[in-house]
């Protein structure tokens, strides 16, 4: 007896291509005509909407049966989330998804999902996801959104707050060894092309609304530079680490920093880099040392 084997999406559309190129036939003379049972391809007329919605909506197409977690309700609601975010051109990260499962898991009353590495390429598979390098002319702010946002959520943000407490941050990097792109030189003179140093460093500056500028943060590659030998005090807060990068560690270690400084609650506005994503329990001191 042979053993029946289920159809991938991919297979059951090119049956179905192929149904539509037959002249006029009785159903079980297709069947046979296709290589496939006429009890199959019934299933699959009846069900032909699914299949291709199926293949519409992104499905593994190499995938035969639709599998589905442990935690299905838990995988949908991140399946939508991830669907509606990407339709707005957003960039999503392993981190990212992972937390969002767990906050989606906790609202659906599950609190003791953990989104495991293992958990999080299983999903990934089923829902024929990869980490890709966007290429192509790059995508023009979204100027009508930042408006909408502006009249809609600013003005109750800023209500509770002085211009002096609202804040703005944001890096920039500084390429200290770089040469100018463009140099004066005579008519008749030969210029060669050189090679742009990459060395940097990471500057986050921030200012609040009505004008007061802090101190800037500056990120190295060196803990112990040798021109800061004999300097007992710098203009700036300085830190560092391999790549001279903002990460995560770094900026919960400024914002603490900065909050203990504080005798008042700020209003800071940062963009969305992942290394500014504040942990629940720093989120929790903040709003107890606030109170």
């Amino acid at each position: 007896m042979n053993k029946r084997r289920d159809l991938s999406v991919e297979e059951k559309l090119d049956v179905l291509k192929k149904y539509d190129e037959l002249p006029k036939t009785s159903q079980r003379q297709a069947a046979c005509k296709l290589n496939v049972s006429q009890s199959l391809l019934g299933r699959m007329l009846k069900n032909r909407q699914e299949i291709e919605n199926a293949s519409l909506e992104n499905v593994n197409s190499n995938r035969e049966r639709k599998r589905v977690g442990k935690e299905e309700e838990v995988e949908e609601a991140l399946k939508q989330w991830f669907t509606k975010v990407r339709q707005k051109d957003v960039r999503v990260t392993g981190p990212l998804l992972r937390q969002k499962a767990e906050d989606l898991a906790k609202k659906i009353g599950k609190d003791n999902f953990v989104a495991t590495e293992g958990w999080f390429h299983r999903w990934k598979k089923r829902e024929n996801i990869s980490f890709v390098k966007p290429h192509g002319k790059q995508g023009e702010a979204n100027h009508v959104a930042a408006r909408l946002w502006i009249h809609s959520e600013w003005p109750s943000l800023i209500a509770k707050y002085p211009p002096s407490c609202v804040f703005n941050a944001d890096e920039t990097g500084l390429y200290f060894r770089a040469l100018p792109e463009h140099t004066y030189a005579f008519k008749n003179e030969k210029t060669r092309e050189t090679k742009t140093s990459k060395e940097r460093l990471t500057i986050l500056c921030y200012a609040s609304m009505d004008g007061e500028k802090r101190k800037l943060l500056v990120i190295g590659k060196s803990k112990y530079p040798r021109c800061f030998k004999g300097v007992k005090n710098l203009p700036v807060d300085y830190t560092a680490n391999s790549n001279a990068w903002m990460i995560k560690e770094i900026f919960t270690e400024w914002l603490i920093k900065w909050d203990n400084e504080l005798h008042h609650d700020v209003l800071l506005l940062v963009d969305n880099c992942t290394a500014y994503v504040v942990t629940e329990s720093l989120f929790e001191k903040f709003t107890k040392d606030w109170k």
